[in-house]
């Protein structure tokens, strides 16, 4: 299948010189996902492109570089991430295969599933989460959506905690987790643990045994229903195999598999007895119906299942009133506000974005202990709002308490630095910068910023060796044509300055510079 020209409108000039898009996938609340060939060597691979674009400081996103790492059977690669063009791509193994959710929903007679084959599966997912467990990464979202399955039947992990850092928004199930898989620590307390994959893979387990799934809403799960063994759904279910799915879906953690690899050993020895007859294989499941996950109307949930429809159908207006009823019926609880807080950011109603994501804040240091993720999202949100209502002592307090909860880490030192040369101290903000350019010395935005730094403070010629060292990086880098551009027209060399607004004009896809361009030229 051809592309299609209608959707490929916003990506295609711009990869065009890297990549050319040949089938699109499908799209999520916030990406669209494109097969694709690359050009450089003609592979085929998968991208995944945000609707809504993180311009320059995305470039020092680095969380996928630690996912990109495995190169396992049963995790679906993630090659990098790029800023192409000023398009921000990830980079993805493509999979010429189905969803597992795809496959159980197309479960019949005709088409019946071998309890081998589930165990298979089971399998597979166990290796890989195996391999994730152990460098202390949890999935977090474990599914029947996010199991990728080969033409050669192989089951590949997807969607493990990248594209939760691409959301302009924090949607419950896509920052922690879906809730009729979610394990009780994670929906009631925001707790994550590796422990809870084991839980959420029980409950696929269960799922893909029964057709069914074992709570029917988060009242059952958090009042702590009692739910039906699968083998009183299936009497066919090997009594052995109903042990290890309720091992696995015990409400309290230290009470589950205590690893991934205890869980492994327990279905490969599993599959081994029934692959030697020493327990007769049951008949292949053929049902197909999987009961939904329905919240209660007087719950938040209700209304954050209202608010994520609404959300993917882009009505952000009902998704914002959804999401207000879920706040209210919370009590205010900080997962329910971040929701408000988000889709505020994404109507542009900056104001009540930010003063919701204090609200939040506020609710992690006296009411909810949040975790280092929670907090470093919040803080960066409220840096990002503060920083555009040019509130920059404001965002220099915020960047500094979160570098501070995270020393090590390169970006909210970057944040900080950019907020401070907003704030006119541009001695620390260029030292930090370069502390940055020595950690990421291939971060085009390090040094376009870098550029703008030395140029406030006075010193030319270093700002102009950084934004040409930005544009041998990056040809298409804004800020250093515009520089450049502005710098040799003041100058008096009208040519130079021309060549790079006219390359600047090409690149500039969102008209971010045009109208500061036509100013200089004369031309409003």
């Amino acid at each position: 299948m051809s592309y299609l020209p209608l959707f490929a409108s916003p990506y295609e000039t711009a990869l065009q010189d890297h990549y050319k898009l040949l089938e699109f996938l499908g799209q999520g609340s916030f990406s669209n996902v494109w097969k694709a060939q690359r050009l450089a060597d003609a592979a085929i691979v998968a991208l995944k492109i945000p609707k809504d674009q993180e311009w320059g400081e995305t470039q020092l996103r680095r969380e996928p570089d630690l996912v990109s790492a495995f190169d396992h059977p049963n995790i679906v690669r993630i090659y990098g991430h790029h800023m192409i063009n000023g398009c921000f791509v990830i980079e993805m193994e493509y999979i010429a295969g189905h969803s597992l959710a795809d496959l159980l929903d197309g479960i019949n007679r005709k088409n019946p599933l071998s309890y081998q084959q589930i165990l298979e599966w089971t399998r597979q997912i166990l290796t890989g989460l195996q391999a994730l467990h152990a460098v202390n990464i949890a999935h977090n979202d474990i599914k029947p959506q996010n199991v990728l399955v080969d033409a050669g039947g192989n089951a590949k992990l997807v969607d493990f905690g990248v594209s939760r850092r691409l959301e302009d928004i924090i949607v419950w199930t896509r920052g922690h987790g879906t809730e009729a898989y979610m394990a009780p620590e994670v929906a009631f307390e925001e707790t994550r643990l590796l422990a809870s994959d084991i839980y959420s893979l029980g409950v696929m387990l269960y799922e893909m045994v029964t057709g069914d799934l074992p709570y029917k809403s988060p009242f059952q799960l958090a009042t702590e229903w009692v739910i039906k063994h699968p083998r009183e759904v299936n009497a066919n279910i090997p009594p052995e195999l109903e042990a290890i799915i309720l091992r696995a879906m015990e409400r309290v953690p230290a009470d589950r598999y205590p690893t991934a690899a205890a869980m492994l050993a327990d279905v490969n020895a599993l599959l081994a007895k029934i692959q030697t007859g020493d327990i007769a294989s049951p008949p292949d499941r053929t049902r197909a119906a999987r009961m939904p996950f329905r919240p209660d109307s007087s719950s938040p949930l209700y209304y954050l299942e209202q608010a994520k429809k609404f959300l993917a159908a882009e009505d952000l207006q009902h998704a914002l009133e959804a999401a207000q009823k879920a706040v209210d019926r919370s009590g205010g609880h900080p997962t329910y506000l971040r929701l408000l807080a988000g889709i505020y950011r994404r109507l542009g109603y900056i104001s009540n974005a930010l003063e919701t994501y204090q609200r939040v804040l506020n609710a992690y240091d006296q009411t909810y202990p949040a975790n280092d993720a929670q907090l470093r999202d919040v803080l960066e949100r409220l840096g990002e709002l503060y920083i555009k209502t040019q509130r920059y002592r404001e965002a220099v307090n915020v960047y500094q308490r979160l570098l501070t909860a995270t020393p090590e880490a390169v970006y909210p030192k970057f944040q900080l630095a950019v907020a401070l040369g907003l704030d006119a101290d541009y001695k620390k903000a260029i030292r930090l910068l370069e502390e940055v350019r020595e950690a990421r010395p291939d971060a085009v935005v390090v040094y376009s910023k870098l550029g703008w730094a030395y140029m406030l403070d006075g010193n030319i010629r270093q700002a102009l060796s950084y934004f040409n060292q930005a544009l041998v990086m990056d040809p298409g880098d804004l800020r250093s044509l515009y520089e450049l551009g502005k710098y040799h027209w003041i100058m008096g060399d009208r040519r130079r300055a021309k060549d790079y607004f006219e390359r600047l004009q090409r690149y500039d896809r969102k008209g971010e510079y045009t109208e500061q361009v036509q100013s200089i030229l004369g031309m409003r």
